[in-house]
């Protein structure tokens, strides 16, 4: 395995020390990314610990400081070649990249600063797929609908994890079945592929309302359509509990199923703009 490798993977090590992030379910991941604050006060302390012991081993050390050098150099900083020493050069890098990202300027290795270059790497590794148009057949809604399109919260923001569903509703039957690819954006994109069932509870000439559907770990979600205009929408309550759910945060979020096109480009922008961000440019 090449140091670039090994240096990467011991500074996401410390970084998920520090959050202590498991995913539990593809709408609880979207929104839930770290512990409560004391947890995750006693996570970074660890983390910290963890450094400390780790500059005691110079080989070790040298290892993560080369990964260090790779990540400033692909943002701008002007380090190389990547020698895994903390020469003067990569301490002028590292003050130049914690002031620009508003962290406690050091020129030293520290938490931080660690886990600051893994998630702007992270960013620039981020991908923005093409997401289809939204699509719907409802010209028989008294018998059933299909409609096909990628969620967004209807704050408008969207985050790392992107969902695009296709819902079939089936008024024979009373259900609507919810078929989502989601892909996980993070050191290592995931995409997964889950069926919801929903079972209705109303269904008349306006709108289509499901019962709640708690089918997924540390969420519940309720599937509401309405016909005219047509809107399809998603509201998921994420639980917190004993087990994996104690560090899910307990709070409501409303995901609008809409045009594939407008989220790609919506996502294509915030990238753009992080991107300016985090790049340090010749003036």
């Amino acid at each position: 395995m090449s140091q670039m490798i090994i240096a990467t993977l011991m500074m996401f090590s410390l970084c998920y020390l520090g959050f202590d992030f498991t995913p539990q379910s593809t709408w609880a991941s979207a929104t839930s990314t770290a512990s409560n604050p004391k947890s995750a006060s006693a996570m970074k302390q660890r983390a910290e610990e963890e450094l400390v012991d780790l500059r005691k081993n110079p080989k070790e050390f040298r290892t993560l400081v080369t990964g260090i050098q790779i990540f400033l150099g692909r943002f701008g900083y002007g380090v190389g070649p990547f020698t895994g020493k903390l020469d003067d050069a990569t301490k002028q890098a590292l003050t130049a990249y914690q002031k620009k990202t508003g962290l406690s300027v050091t020129g030293d290795v520290n938490f931080e600063t660690l886990q600051r270059l893994t998630e702007d790497d992270q960013v620039l590794n981020r991908i923005v797929p093409y997401l289809p148009p939204l699509q719907t057949r409802n010209e028989d809604w008294e018998k059933w609908i299909d409609v096909k399109g990628s969620w967004m919260l209807k704050e408008g923001n969207t985050d790392d994890v992107l969902h695009t569903s296709r819902i079939t509703c089936m008024h024979e039957f009373q259900r609507c079945i919810d078929s989502t690819a989601s892909l996980v954006n993070g050191s290592s994109p995931e995409l997964k592929v889950h069926t919801h069932v929903y079972d209705i509870k109303e269904w008349d000439e306006h709108k289509i309302v499901s019962l709640p559907y708690d089918g997924e770990a540390c969420a519940i979600s309720i599937l509401r359509i309405s016909k005219n205009p047509l809107l399809v929408t998603r509201f998921v309550t994420l639980k917190d509990g004993p087990g994996p759910c104690a560090n899910v945060n307990a709070e409501d979020h409303q995901y609008i199923l809409d045009d594939g096109r407008k989220v790609h480009h919506a996502l294509k922008v915030q990238k753009s703009q992080a991107i300016q961000q985090i790049l340090q440019v010749a003036q």
